[in-house]
């Protein structure tokens, strides 16, 4: 397991058929200009789950991102930080693929703002200019079932 690692559940029939490789753009992108750039818990033993929970919209849901408190596994060094979304604002409209990439950014940038002092929010802004949205947009969009990579799907 990497030390940063970004899992999506959702049990909605509708659920946003996007590609795993979003997921692991992301794990990559965050190892490349966060961890490594700070010695966030890079050889450290430690490990990050960052999980992306996407509901459907009720009456008493918060509007945008809303994390909650992580689980710590202290013998397996391994902490799991739960945030979720809603699939309303996925399908807000046919920017879908733009509206997710949005949105898992404004995940790990509110993530990396409240866990870490080291790392600023003018820094993170400026990492969103290094979004690959060539290579995010080539992914297949509706992507198969197989390749969606929802826990709890393979």
């Amino acid at each position: 397991m990497k030390s940063f690692n970004i899992k999506k559940i959702c049990a909605e029939p509708n659920r946003p058929p996007y590609s795993i490789k979003i997921d692991e753009y992301f794990e990559t992108f965050v190892y490349d200009n966060i961890l490594k750039p700070f010695d966030i818990i890079v050889n450290t033993g430690w490990k990050v789950v960052l999980t992306i929970m996407i509901f459907k919209k009720e009456a008493d849901t918060p509007e945008g991102v809303s994390f909650y408190e992580p689980d710590v596994f202290e013998e397996d060094k391994l902490k799991v930080f739960p945030a979720a979304i809603n699939l309303e604002d996925i399908y807000k409209n046919d920017e879908h693929i733009e509206n997710i990439v949005g949105l898992y950014f404004q995940i790990i940038s509110m993530f990396f703002m409240s866990y870490s002092e080291a790392v600023s929010k003018k820094y993170l802004v400026d990492q969103m200019n290094k979004i690959d949205w060539d290579y995010l947009f080539s992914l297949p969009y509706p992507a198969s079932a197989e390749e969606q990579g929802y826990v709890g799907s393979r």
